[in-house]
């Protein structure tokens, strides 16, 4: 039968020496028992109870700690902590979850896996990092939206930028190869010509008119519309005005044919990208682990995002609860409360999957930015001499491949939704909701020209007397 570790070690100092001069090969001759500390936390450790009451480990770390049996030659008890944590350290020195039991040798080792962080490293010995990984902020998709704005989208701002400096280029460069009427400047006469530029702009007259009926009537239209332009502007305006009409009939026909895709789409919300988009809306509240590497680390920040992080502690915006509640929250909080939840972005990929599996729709998406990457290590006893061991063997592991292998064996379908489209395409007649914004504009140019008009009512214009 097994006899504890300490017990073994103690009676056999050569055992020790052994772990220490020859970590690779070593082996229990005799066997040995270990106690290990476990949380649930999927997709890492999954912790069950059998019919006995036994606690078992499965998945990655569960696959990690058979390994560890077989080369070792050990048996093992699992335990878990009576707060389900990690561990933090309290005021007075005490530390909590896993990283206290390992502390106070209630345990030889703590599966985790563990983040990295100086106070830990006083009480704990960690082994070498399995996985690396960042945190990242899960929330709901909204409801997909029509956005009356959209007939400005075809066209990014850098192109409306540069089709007004364009147009005042053209509208110049008229000027000043263009005949003006009486070698004179005169104001009205500019005000022609900018006007029949923005009229090419907007295909409007007859001289654009064929842009809806192919290409003969467009030769027609434009030897019209070449005949108007001498009048006013002379045989240099002409060329002018007329490369103007090429760059606006392109810019017009690829507006037309993006506008009407565009108007056939719903944009699905997703305003939680960033940290800073959690901070700043404080209609989100959030949901975490408690008592880990994190939450340690930024209630000792003095600024920053995540200092502002903590700080929503004080206003009720942070919802702490235990990975195992992780799915419930989802399904009923996160859906239908407004709240989102931090996390790691490996278990932030096994929700969404988890959901899209049951209910084949990526109602969830995860935030571009993620934010506090650390390493994920076991840990041991201070000075435990199964440390240089473990690590041979976790070398091994991590080199060969097979622990990113068992963690995306974890999570199926986990590709589905990461990279789900933020517009949908719907089939249904045009309505005042999808263009109350085009009848905005056109209020604003009515009441503008009403404005005008009026004023033209009250100020009489000065008339010059003719000799």
């Amino acid at each position: 039968m097994a006899r504890p570790l300490a017990q073994v070690l103690l009676e056999k100092p050569e055992l020790v020496r052994g772990l220490k001069e020859d970590p690779a090969t070593f082996r229990f001759p005799e066997g040995a028992l270990l106690t290990v500390a476990a949380v649930h936390w999927r997709p890492h450790i999954v912790v069950t109870t059998d019919a006995d009451g036994r606690r078992k480990v499965t998945g990655p770390m569960g696959n990690v700690l058979t390994v560890l049996a077989q080369t070792l030659n050990f048996t093992y008890n699992v335990v878990s902590p009576a707060d389900g944590s990690w561990g933090s350290e309290g005021s007075n020195g005490t530390w909590s979850g896993m990283v206290g039991q390992a502390s106070r040798k209630e345990v030889d080792i703590a599966l985790g896996p563990f983040g990295i962080t100086y106070s830990r490293t006083k009480v704990v010995d960690f082994t070498e990092s399995l996985f690396f990984d960042a945190r990242g902020i899960l929330s709901r998709k909204g409801i997909p939206e029509i956005d009356p704005w959209g007939f400005l989208y075809p066209l990014t701002w850098s192109v409306w930028v540069a089709l007004s400096l364009a147009l005042v280029v053209v509208w110049l460069a008229t000027a000043m190869v263009g005949r003006r009427p009486g070698q004179a400047v005169s104001l009205g006469w500019a005000g022609k010509v900018i006007l029949q530029n923005v009229r090419v702009l907007l295909n409007q007259g007859n001289c654009l008119q064929s842009y809806s009926f192919g290409l003969p009537y467009y030769s027609f239209a434009f030897l019209s519309f070449q005949r108007f332009t001498e009048v006013v502007l002379g045989h240099g305006g002409v060329v002018v005005l007329g490369s103007w009409v090429v760059v606006a009939a392109v810019v017009f026909w690829s507006y037309t044919c993006t506008l009407t895709s565009l108007l056939a789409v719903r944009f699905i919300p997703q305003p939680i990208q960033t940290l800073r988009d959690l901070l700043d809306d404080t209609s989100v509240n959030l949901i975490m682990l408690p008592m880990t590497i994190i939450t340690d680390t930024i209630s000792q920040m003095t600024f920053g995002e995540l200092k502002e992080l903590h700080e929503l502690n004080y206003v009720g915006r942070i919802r702490y609860e235990r990975t195992s509640a992780f799915r419930d929250m989802l399904e009923t909080v996160v859906r239908h409360d407004g709240y989102s939840l931090m996390d790691t972005t490996l278990t932030i990929d096994l929700l969404i999957a988890g959901d899209f599996l049951k209910t084949n729709k990526c109602d969830f998406y995860k935030s571009r930015q993620t934010f506090f990457t650390t390493t994920h290590c076991m840990i041991a006893q201070r000075e435990s001499p199964l440390v240089s061991a473990i690590n041979h063997r976790v070398r091994a592991v991590v080199e060969s491949g097979l622990y990113e292998f068992w963690l995306m064996n974890e999570i199926p379908a986990i590709t589905t939704c990461r990279f789900s489209p933020s517009t949908v395409l719907v089939r249904e007649p045009l309505s005042v909701a999808n263009l109350w914004g085009l009848f905005v504009v056109l209020g604003a140019g009515l009441i503008l020209a009403t404005t005008v008009f009026v004023l033209e009512l009250i100020v009489s214009p000065r008339t010059k007397n003719r000799p």
